[in-house]
């Protein structure tokens, strides 16, 4: 079966020595995939395992951290819509540092 875009959404943002890099979901494998470069040569990155370890103590959910700014319209809106969800993110979401 061949994938969509749509079966992937962004999970995390993160700030690195390398640039600012996304972590993506596929919404029914829980696969992980980076933007990073690491990621791209060897499948496996520290920001993946950065969000696989913290989906394992939560049950396998990610726990997205939003600030309390955002409008309900907008939160609405990004549950149906991936880019939206990522503008969310962008705008209003926790950046982590690795």
């Amino acid at each position: 079966m061949k994938e969509s875009l749509m079966d992937w959404q962004i999970t995390q943002i993160f700030l690195s020595d390398t640039g600012v890099h996304e972590v993506h979901v596929q919404s029914n494998t829980h696969k992980l995939r980076c933007n990073c470069p690491g990621y791209s040569g060897r499948r496996a990155c520290k920001h993946t395992r950065f969000v696989h370890d913290r989906m394992q103590l939560n049950g396998g959910i990610y726990p997205v951290e939003i600030s309390t700014k955002i409008s309900k319209e907008e939160s609405v809106l990004a549950s149906y819509d991936p880019e939206a969800f990522r503008e969310i993110l962008v705008n209003y979401g926790k950046i982590e540092a690795l």
